[in-house]
């Protein structure tokens, strides 16, 4: 029996197969279309919480989507929030496994860490071509860690016309880092703020990345016509922004409602807002519900990641590589 042979790219192999955030924007976009129209398969995420205040937890992500991608995998990625400061190593790290849908094989073993990253972004980018007033120019982030970079990015993607970004984060120097950096990178007007509300107030778009606990964004402080994306803690906004926007939006409402701490959730399970009032963004991107109706909507968009987003992402790296002939070959068996 022949040995079994996959691609192994570690981060720096990744980076030089030239994935971009249109790139994974349009591969979060399929994700979410297949997924719609029943072309995947997507079990609960699995959390292995070892305390997220303490230490941290580790995410399983497996996925199936058919179409032109037919393959499987899982993303399996470690989220530990004082890695930064206590042993100067990322927030979050891990592995994508890709396999053949047909065999069952290992196609593909790769760096997630930077994918993860670019994919959540991605993910709000996605959201924000389709919820987002077309004219915005305003965006408002809350924390300024690895996260809202990739979320500024896929914003200016998705929203051509942005032309300035007000960043607020608990520790300034760490905003203000943020502010220079991606001021040069994006050719945005990018500030640091000294208060959420700073922020928030006149913002076309809110996003919020942080890992707080309890609410931060007030509903007061929220402008007619904006997009909010809720990507951090998914508790990180009062639920009056909630219950005054006119439309809620998630990726996958049975995800969202297993995982059971999104605001989302938790109001559900209030009786706050029923089950109907909320849209996936599948569905609107396919014409069965409608997005962005009128400019002065407020709509709210709270995404908890799936593993089918993790698999399209992962499987055009893949592709890349092996027109690229990047990566390393290794064998399964390790037979002579």
């Amino acid at each position: 029996m022949s040995d079994i042979e996959f691609l192994y790219l570690n981060q720096a192999q990744v980076r030089a197969t030239g994935v971009d955030m249109p790139l994974v924007m349009a591969a979060v976009e399929e994700s979410f279309r297949l997924h719609h129209r029943g072309q995947a398969i997507l079990p609960p995420k699995t959390v292995l919480d070892l305390g997220e205040r303490e230490r941290g937890r580790g995410n399983a992500m497996p996925a199936y989507v058919g179409g032109d991608y037919d393959a499987f995998g899982i993303k399996w990625i470690a989220g530990f929030p004082k890695n930064p400061i206590l042993y100067g190593l990322p927030r979050a790290t891990g592995f994508f496994i890709l396999n053949d849908a047909w065999k069952g094989i290992p196609l593909a073993i790769m760096d997630c860490t930077l994918l993860s990253a670019m994919r959540t972004g991605a993910v709000t980018g996605v959201g924000a071509r389709y919820l987002a007033r077309p004219d915005s120019e305003t965006v408002a982030l809350i924390g300024a860690g690895v996260q809202a970079r990739t979320q500024l990015e896929a914003l200016k993607v998705a929203l051509p016309g942005l032309k300035e970004a007000r960043v607020f984060d608990i520790r300034r120097e760490a905003a203000s880092q943020y502010a220079a950096e991606m001021t040069e990178k994006l050719a945005l007007d990018v500030r640091a703020v000294d208060s959420p509300e700073a922020a928030v107030r006149d913002a076309d778009v809110v996003v919020t990345v942080t890992v707080a606990d309890e609410p931060i964004v007030k509903d007061a402080w929220m402008k007619p016509g904006s997009f909010f994306a809720a990507v951090g803690s998914y508790q990180e906004e009062e639920f009056a922004v909630v219950q005054h926007s006119d439309k809620v939006v998630v990726d996958s409402l049975e995800d969202v409602l297993h995982r059971g701490t999104p605001v989302i959730a938790l109001m559900v399970a209030q009786g706050l807002i029923r089950e109907d009032d909320v849209t996936e963004l599948g569905a609107i991107l396919c014409g069965e519900a409608p997005g962005r109706q009128t400019a002065g909507e407020r709509i709210f968009f709270s995404p908890i990641g799936m593993g089918t987003e993790d698999l399209c992402v992962g499987y055009k790296v893949y592709q890349l590589a092996v027109e690229k002939g990047i990566g390393t070959r290794l064998t399964l068996f390790g037979a002579e």
